[in-house]
Order: C-alpha cells, then sequence, then structure tokens
C-alpha cells in the first residue's frame, strides 16, 4: 500500500494528547509519528488510498473521507459515509495519542507502537493487528474477526470476540486480563498478569507459559496449557484439558466429559486429589500417604508430592467421566515438547 499515490492527504496541528475518533468501512492503519521529524508530536498526517490506486468516479471525490480536528475535545475524527471498501487510510499520530477505532464490513485495523491510556477497537468481519502496544486500557471487540497481537499488548486488556472470531497474541502482560471467543480459538505464547480470566464456548484454548491467577473456561473446547506458574482454574464440560505445572499455588482442574493430564517436574511439592472414571499415575511419581476410594465406577487417589507440611500448594483433577493421568516431565522436556 505503501507504494500507491495517495488520493487525498491531511496535515493537521493538534495536542500531543489528544484522541483519534475513526468510524470507516475500510482498512485503517495507525502507527506513531517520527519523532526525528515531528520533536514536539504535535501533527496528524492522514493518507487516503484507493482500491486500485485509481481516483475516485467524478462528482464523488469531495467528502468522501471527512477528516476534522476539534481543539475543545482535543479530538481528530475520520469518518466518512461513502468510501470504497477496498480504500485505505494510513493514519500517524502522536505516540501517546488515545485511540477509539471502529470499522464496518471488512475492514481491518493494524495499530503499531502506540503509548496511550485507552486504546479501543471494533471491528465487524475485519482482521486487527496490534504491534507492540503499551496502554492503561485495551479493549478490542470483533464480531467473526481475527485479532492478532504482534510482541507485547501491555496493559489491562478486555477482548471479546463472537461467533467464529479468533484470538492469537503472543505475550499479553498486565493487572487484569479477560479475553472471550464464542466458536474461535484463544491462544497466547505468554500471559503475565495478576488476574486473567479466558473463556470459550467451542473454541480451544491454547496457551504456553501463564503466569499469576488464571482462570480458564470451555464448554467443548479443549484447554491446554504448556506451562503454568501460579493459581489455576480450568474448567470445561466437553474438553479434554493437558496441564504442565511448574510452580503452584493452587491447581483445580475439572471436567465432565473429557480426560485430564496433569505433568508436573518430579521436584515439585504439592498435595494432589485426583478423580475420575479411571486415574492413572506413571511409576516416576512418588506419591505418598496415599488414600485411594472408589464408589460408582469413580475412583479418586490423592497423596502428598516431596512435602507433608505445605497445605496451601495442591493439585485438584476431577472428572466425570473421563481419566485423570498424572505424569512427570521436566522443565527442559516441556520447552522441547513445545519447539
Amino acid at each position: 500500500a505503501g507504494g500507491r499515490k495517495p488520493l487525498q492527504e491531511w496535515a493537521l496541528a493538534v495536542s500531543p494528547r489528544g484522541r483519534l475518533r475513526v468510524r470507516l468501512p475500510c482498512q485503517v492503519s495507525v502507527r506513531p509519528l517520527d519523532p526525528q521529524r515531528y520533536p514536539g508530536a504535535d501533527r496528524v498526517l492522514v493518507a487516503v488510498r484507493g482500491a486500485g490506486g485509481s481516483p475516485p468516479p467524478r462528482g464523488r471525490q469531495r467528502d468522501r473521507v471527512r477528516v476534522e480536528y476539534d481543539e475543545a475535545l482535543e479530538q481528530m475524527a475520520i469518518v466518512a459515509d461513502d468510501v470504497d471498501s477496498k480504500a485505505a487510510v494510513d493514519v500517524r499520530t502522536p505516540v501517546k495519542f488515545d485511540l477509539d477505532i471502529k470499522t464496518s464490513g471488512t475492514g481491518c485495523v493494524k495499530i503499531q507502537k502506540i503509548e496511550c491510556d485507552n486504546c479501543k477497537i471494533e471491528t465487524e468481519k475485519g482482521t486487527s493487528v496490534l504491534q507492540s502496544i503499551k496502554s492503561h486500557k485495551i479493549d478490542i471487540r470483533t464480531n467473526g474477526g481475527k485479532v492478532i497481537g504482534l510482541g507485547t499488548l501491555h496493559g489491562n486488556t478486555d477482548i471479546h470476540a463472537t461467533e467464529k472470531g479468533s484470538v492469537n497474541i503472543e505475550k499479553l502482560q498486565g493487572t487484569s486480563i479477560n479475553i472471550s471467543t464464542e466458536d474461535g480459538l484463544l491462544k497466547t505464547k505468554y500471559l503475565y498478569a495478576e488476574s486473567s480470566s479466558l473463556s470459550s464456548v467451542a473454541g480451544d484454548i491454547l496457551l504456553g507459559s501463564i503466569h499469576g491467577n488464571t482462570s480458564l473456561q470451555t464448554k467443548t473446547g479443549s484447554i491446554t496449557v504448556d506451562s503454568s506458574d501460579g493459581s489455576l482454574k480450568a474448567s470445561t464440560h466437553h474438553g479434554a484439558i493437558d496441564v504442565y505445572v511448574s510452580q503452584l499455588r493452587k491447581v483445580d482442574l475439572k471436567s465432565q466429559k473429557g480426560s485430564i493430564t496433569v505433568k508436573v517436574p518430579a521436584s515439585l511439592k504439592a498435595y494432589l486429589q485426583l478423580s475420575g472414571r479411571k486415574v492413572d499415575v506413571s511409576s516416576e511419581i512418588q506419591l505418598k500417604e496415599t488414600q485411594s476410594a472408589s464408589e460408582d465406577n469413580h475412583v479418586t487417589i490423592s497423596g502428598h508430592m516431596n512435602q507433608r507440611n505445605e497445605t496451601d500448594k495442591w493439585i485438584k483433577a476431577d472428572t466425570e467421566n473421563g481419566k485423570v493421568c498424572l505424569k512427570s516431565q521436566s522443565w527442559i522436556q516441556s520447552v522441547k515438547l513445545k519447539s
């Protein structure tokens, strides 16, 4: 898109701490101004590029895209009622500008390297791509589009994707993180949060390394965690759960119809309580003071690993109709298996 000559261009003087409000049916991309060229961070640059680079039909050129700056509100507005959905609008803002962006149809949103207080994005079927965003509050909604995060999304984050909308983010960091999908995949490689809540109805939840208090929930999707450090609560109706617990406080895993696999380092100190149709404890794991009980085709095995007195560190895995497996796995193995 960078090579096409813009059909329309604007450069407006603004306050460095303002807000960008966008309502468009086409692609929007936002990047910070070049600090060398604009050391005062006091401009917004807007360029509209056409579908194939050709000018619009005569008579439709004017007011296709309206760009206005309201000094009292410190708000830059970019709106269009009648613009080709294949057009693209490129915006450069001061790096601290807040964002409030909404696209319709298949309009995509691309945001790069912005540091602001509020970042709000809403699409219908369009993809949102966010690269290295730092914001007090990040709020993303899509009604069937993809949400992709490259680098780190840093801030208190709410992401909601309905229908087949999916969420795939490299790294999330914040005090509180909430993400939900309906039928779409929910995936992140690194999650560092004091508290996070991730849920899907029918999509799978695939997580890499997670830290903090985490709550995961699906109806039919499966839940996989490569490495959990902290407190974890995971529940599913029909899905399977597969978790490697590297360090823990409290880990509570529940499935009604699916199986549960718990992997732990052999040196982990924990109390365990495992119950299901069948419970399988691998031979490398030495459970002490084990107790086992069975009733109505349901087996419960409990015991200690490597300790007796730390009562606040425990793993509970409970499935009504599935099987529970407890296996030993080193941290090195967990990293190797991932790559």
